[in-house]
């Protein structure tokens, strides 16, 4: 491997910002391109924006299955890839990739045959939003094999340590969809059908590039990739093992969520969860930018990991707790001070937007703990260590609804909701650094071998 990919080596900080960076920044104009489409779709109607925030979730929900093959084979290919076995990380990359498509598939059929009662799920009683949100999911649904198996290239090219192709070739998609999207939505007079299709169009451009990058292009991970080739049920089985956990947190996740946007929408209305969709997009700034500084630090602290060096472990998790803790103070400010003006650009209604202003506001408390807790989770899934994460963030995911359902009821009304979520997440962040704290003493201080294993 190229001493340029090698993470076991070198300065921390500097590969750390050249791996994670790319990361970051894809990950943050995904959250431009989907305000941008919040943006656009405002002009026709604030039913559109919910619309799309409600279809939106079950995307979301998708992306369970995404993370269930990703992170399994972005451990397998970052921790063999340190021990000096290329070969067998290429084989974790191939099976990893087939996975993905095969749950792109599986799950792209259920939401286009049931789109109708995945949507009546949220019990809204207008019947026009429901159908705009039914036709969306539908024709976006479309897009999922695509978008899961491109994720999951991204994932091999994280393990291996160049996270800059995926990010030209993400970049050159999301410029794509961003130009596609208005064209279609206004020039073709297609509405909320041409933001989907333009998903759909972007998906596809995305995947292609990607594995003609794998397949082709100079600084490829492997020789002679085949993306689908000869199944090994053993790498299946280790993706499975290390991927599960995370499915598990991250569909409880997304479901509990969903069961709040019900809540919200029964209770509080249309203009309710047109704010939260617009609120979490904003929101996103921070959860986006800790998952991608998560993805980079599993694929850093696996290499780490493989090759046994317990030091550089070590100043990683130092270096990564300062950066992130900086990065969430500026993001509280951000949100904190810029909560009405954002709001205000994406909705009309003034009490919409007062519920979205306040929804940033509850939120923007929780944020530096949420970007430590981005370091904690890579460490964790670097090490192979993915069932703790789960624990903890299903855990939380419950206290949330509970919690949501309680304040819900009382004088704060929808104030109620959003402090829940709040509640919940720093529960979950406090936890999860106190649980790291645990494991990371019972790790040599030098770079010998652990005697014994983490609890």
């Amino acid at each position: 491997m190229s001493s340029k990919y090698d993470l076991t080596n070198g300065p921390i900080f500097q590969k750390l910002v050249k791996l994670s960076m790319p990361i970051m920044a894809t990950s943050l104009m995904q959250t431009a391109h989907n305000l941008t489409n919040m943006f656009w779709l405002g002009f026709l109607d604030e039913n559109y924006v919910a619309a799309a925030g409600m279809s939106g979730q079950f995307l979301w929900l998708s992306m369970s299955l995404v993370m269930l093959a990703r992170i399994g084979t972005e451990i397998g290919v970052s921790q063999n890839i340190g021990k000096g076995e290329p070969e067998t990380a290429k084989s974790f990359a191939q099976n990893g990739l087939m996975l993905a498509f095969f749950f792109g598939a599986v799950y792209a059929s259920c939401a286009v045959i049931f789109r109708t009662q995945f949507i009546s799920f949220f019990g809204l009683e207008n019947e026009e939003v429901s159908a705009i949100a039914a036709t969306y999911l539908g024709i976006t649904a479309i897009s999922l094999p695509f978008t899961f198996t491109h994720f999951l290239v991204t994932g091999v090219y994280s393990g291996f340590g160049n996270t800059k192709i995926p990010f030209y070739i993400n970049t050159a998609a999301l410029g794509l969809n961003i130009v596609l999207s208005p064209i279609l939505i206004f020039g073709f007079n297609l509405g909320i059908i041409g933001a989907a299709v333009s998903m759909v169009a972007a998906a596809v451009f995305n995947l292609s590039m990607k594995i003609w990058a794998m397949t082709w292009y100079k600084n490829r991970p492997f020789e002679k990739f085949v993306p689908f080739g000869r199944i090994a049920w053993d790498k299946i089985k280790q993706i499975l093992k290390w991927g599960v956990p995370v499915f598990f947190e991250s569909a409880a996740f997304t479901m509990l969520f969903m069961v709040v946007s019900r809540l919200i929408s029964r209770e509080f209305g249309e203009g309710a969860v047109a704010a939260q969709s617009v609120g979490i997009q904003i929101e996103s700034l921070a959860f986006m930018v800790g998952g991608g500084f998560a993805s980079a630090l599993t694929s850093f602290i696996g290499q780490n990991f493989g090759a046994k060096k317990w030091s550089r472990i070590h100043s990683t998790h130092r270096i990564s707790f300062i950066f992130m803790g900086m990065y969430g103070i500026l993001i509280t400010a951000v949100l904190f001070i810029l909560a009405n003006p954002l709001v205000s650009i994406f909705l009309e209604n003034e009490n919409s937007i007062e519920m979205g202003t306040m929804y940033l506001r509850i939120i923007a408390l929780t944020q530096v703990l949420f970007c430590l807790e981005g370091v904690v989770v890579g460490s964790f899934r670097g090490r192979g260590l993915t069932i703790r994460p789960t624990i903890v963030g299903i855990s939380s995911n419950v206290l949330r609804v509970i919690v949501t359902y309680i304040l819900a009821s009382t004088a704060l009304g929808i104030n109620g909701v959003w402090i829940g979520i709040a509640i919940a997440m720093t529960s979950k962040s406090i936890v999860l650094l106190l649980w790291h704290k645990l494991t990371i003493k019972k790790l040599p201080k030098l770079d010998e071998v652990a005697i014994k294993s983490e609890i």
